[in-house]
């Protein structure tokens, strides 16, 4: 596909149909989602949206009211992730050399509940891919350097899954200021996979049949806000139940404080063998440096400076080293 082409890859080998046009309306928009799994849908029940837990995707679906998050952070990041979409997609263009024509709408698998909103479609060599546009901030900078994070890579599979193509490209805008490209081939054995999990998932949709509460932070806050309003003291519930998740608690709460004492046994061991030094080499190489904390002013420090009459003996406070592992995991 030239740049200059208004041409928009069209053919679905799948099998896929568009089932409502771009720019449609937003209650339109919704009913169609609620039908199907969409590529956000697929991160999230597979766990990894640190934001949206599969229960949420779950109570959507079957029409259950889901309370609103309460946070203009994560609104504002959405809302400009949605602005910065063709100054990606220009940005795309220009690294690649490749148009990224605008998204054909919703499209629908013909035999399975997935569903799938492009962000914009591109061609090589007379072969159509998909274009994913994301915006991230600078920290997310060193989750998107070798390859896509493992949310964007199911989110895109999925996208292949429906259309039937082969390939697709992931463009990351970080930090406002680095855009990060990336190709990805279609991924037979992941693809199996995700239909596996999907399958599983929509089976409990059909059946109106709750999933299995996880262990993530987003089904927490959304256990919060589905319950913050209590209307009854006291629930009757299975004995064995309760008591076997209270014996799992204490379990992981001593396994937590077990890790805890022995990571911090292991890093007194490790500034002990430092000593005086800042750098600890082994087998030629750096293996943990304890160095003294940079690019912080201490209030007392500055209280000193601008008052030299001070008796400095409460102001001396302890001196601040910092423990960085260099060979961890190695």
């Amino acid at each position: 596909m030239s740049r200059s082409s208004s041409h928009q890859p069209h053919t679905y080998p799948s099998g896929a149909m568009v089932v409502l046009e771009p720019g449609a309306d937003a209650d339109e928009w919704h009913a169609i989602r609620a039908t199907g799994l969409g590529g956000s849908d697929m991160a999230a029940i597979c766990g990894l949206n640190p934001y949206t837990s599969p229960l949420e995707i779950w109570l959507a679906k079957v029409g259950q009211p889901v309370p609103r998050r309460q946070d203009p952070v994560l609104d504002e990041a959405a809302l400009m992730g949605h602005a910065l979409e063709p100054i990606i997609a220009t940005r795309f263009t220009a690294i690649t050399g490749l148009l990224a024509a605008e998204g054909p709408g919703t499209l629908r698998h013909p035999t399975q509940p997935w569903i799938a909103n492009l962000d914009r479609v591109t061609e090589e060599n007379g072969q159509p891919g998909v274009v994913e546009l994301k915006s991230r901030s600078s920290y997310a900078l060193k989750d998107w350097l070798d390859e896509p994070p493992v949310d964007v890579q199911v989110q895109v599979q999925h996208y292949l899954a429906v259309t039937g193509w082969d390939y697709a490209y992931t463009a990351a805008l970080i930090g406002g200021q680095r855009t990060i490209v990336h190709r990805l081939e279609r991924d037979e054995e992941l693809i199996a996979d995700l239909a596996a999990i999907a399958g599983e998932f929509w089976g409990w949709v059909e059946n109106q049949q709750q999933p299995p509460v996880d262990g993530s932070h987003a089904t927490g806050q959304l256990l919060d806000r589905l319950h913050a309003h209590p209307t009854s003291e006291v629930v009757v519930a299975d004995a064995v139940e309760v008591e076997w998740l209270l014996e799992q608690r204490t379990k992981a709460k001593e396994q937590i404080a077990g890790g805890e004492l022995a990571l911090l046994e292991a890093d007194n061991r490790l500034k002990a063998i430092a000593g005086d030094a800042t750098d600890v080499h082994v087998r030629g190489e750096l293996a943990y440096s304890w160095r003294p904390q940079r690019g912080q002013i201490s209030w007392k420090a500055a209280a000193l400076a601008a008052n030299p009459d001070l008796d400095p003996e409460p102001y001396r406070g302890e001196p601040t080293r910092v423990l960085r592992i260099h060979m961890e995991n190695q």
